[in-house]
């Protein structure tokens, strides 16, 4: 395992810049000073807390944090041509893939989950609806660090695509309901957070256990998918 632990470092270290970093920063200062706004106004406050982390947390700030960091990750080495110096190591694709999603998803989660439940704790002044919203997001972040980290690999111009995935799809398409809302990744994590906290959401329609499995089971297909592609790609 010292070659998986060892291209993950490696990874990990181009994860940080600071454009990623205000990016990060914009996003958790909006979501604390709406979340501020929350806690002032009278009536239900851990409703109002969930609709705004469902809409804004999960449908926003989640996937564009993931995809900024994820399609990079790979991305950034097709685009400057250095990926040759990693895929002709004699190391298995699996575990080229699998450090790309470990290192993106290592910033991705806690910069998304973190910031986010401690907004709603700020919201709700309270400890279960911040966790709920924590274990959302990072369930989210966990499916599309998979999901951007194959797109980076797999297209140019990555960061584009993804964002018209993101707002066609996602917030568009899915939102809809139907057929299209299974196949949107916010659905399941949005089922988590709905369950834990009680608060009805819309597409929100699947318990606890689908909405936890189904995006480790995206993250894990998408990090196969991704060895597959390595494995069949000229990158010489």
């Amino acid at each position: 395992m010292n070659s998986l632990v060892a291209m993950f470092r490696l990874l990990l270290r181009q994860q940080i810049t600071a454009g990623r970093l205000a990016l990060v920063g914009g996003f958790s200062a909006l979501s604390l000073a709406v979340a501020l706004g929350i806690s002032r106004q009278a009536g239900d406050v851990i409703t109002s807390t969930v609709e705004f982390m469902a809409g804004f947390g999960l449908g926003l700030m989640v996937p564009i944090i993931a995809l900024v960091l994820a399609s990079s990750t790979l991305g950034e080495l097709v685009d400057d041509e250095t990926l040759v110096y990693l895929w002709h190591r004699p190391v298995a694709r699996w575990k080229l893939a699998a450090a790309a999603w470990m290192a993106s998803s290592t910033v991705s989660i806690p910069l998304t989950a973190i910031p986010l439940a401690i907004s709603a704790a700020v919201a709700s002044r309270d400890a279960s609806t911040a966790i709920a919203v924590g274990a959302s997001a990072a369930l989210g972040a966990l499916a599309y660090g998979g999901l951007f980290t194959l797109l980076g690999l797999m297209i140019r111009r990555a960061l584009i695509w993804g964002l018209v995935y993101l707002f066609i799809w996602e917030l568009f398409v899915a939102n809809v309901g139907g057929g299209s809302a299974q196949l949107s990744i916010r659905t399941y994590p949005l089922s988590v957070l709905s369950q834990l906290t009680d608060v009805d959401i819309r597409l929100a329609d699947y318990g606890t256990v689908t909405g936890t499995v189904v995006p480790v089971i995206v993250a894990v297909g998408a990090v196969g998918l991704t060895a597959w592609r390595l494995d069949h790609i000229d990158v010489a």
